[in-house]
């Protein structure tokens, strides 16, 4: 197929850049899926795997293809619906590690929707590629797993404490 020949199934260059990103981002998406499906852990455990797989992914990316991750870039920043789909796969995702962990007392005070918006505004800096790329917090893998077990503790300890659902509380394992 020559080049000529895309510009009969797509409107323009922002089109065409469309569809790789979106490409790229399923790829990203089933790379991340594989991953937490090999977790036989609880559920911290697997939302510290989805995000090392989000990290890896993304810097794999930026390491091997640059202009393919700039791409995806320019199309989030171009097309606020690209952006916005990738935010919900996340926070989808998120939702099935909640709804599978079998953790009901982690969702008792909190429905699932409200605590899987909470993780993902909390790991922004493990899946926003901007963040990845830039890395305004330093190394983003170390910071996993504390955020993750926090989150999760504070998820559950809010069943026996009251309303406190989104406060991590103090624990000598570094939350």
């Amino acid at each position: 197929m020559s080049v000529a020949n895309l510009y009969r199934y797509y409107e323009g260059k922002l089109a065409i850049g469309a569809a790789v990103a979106a490409a790229e981002q399923a790829a990203l998406f089933a790379f991340c899926d594989r991953a937490v499906a090999t977790v036989r852990g609880d559920l911290a455990e697997k939302l510290i795997t989805l995000f090392h797989a989000f990290i890896d992914g993304t810097c794999r990316q930026i390491k091997s293809t640059p202009l393919l991750f700039e791409l995806g870039m320019t199309v989030a920043r171009e097309q606020p619906e690209h952006r916005q789909r990738f935010l919900q796969e996340t926070e989808a995702r998120i939702g099935v590690i909640l709804a599978q962990s079998g953790n009901d007392e982690a969702l008792a005070v909190v429905d699932a929707k409200s605590a899987s918006r909470l993780i993902l505004m909390a790991s922004a800096p493990f899946v926003l590629p901007w963040m990845l790329r830039t890395q305004p917090f330093g190394n983003p893998r170390v910071q996993v797993e504390p955020l993750m077990k926090c989150l999760v503790s504070g998820l559950t300890k809010a069943n026996s404490e009251g309303a406190a659902a989104s406060v991590c509380h103090s624990d000598p394992s570094g939350c």
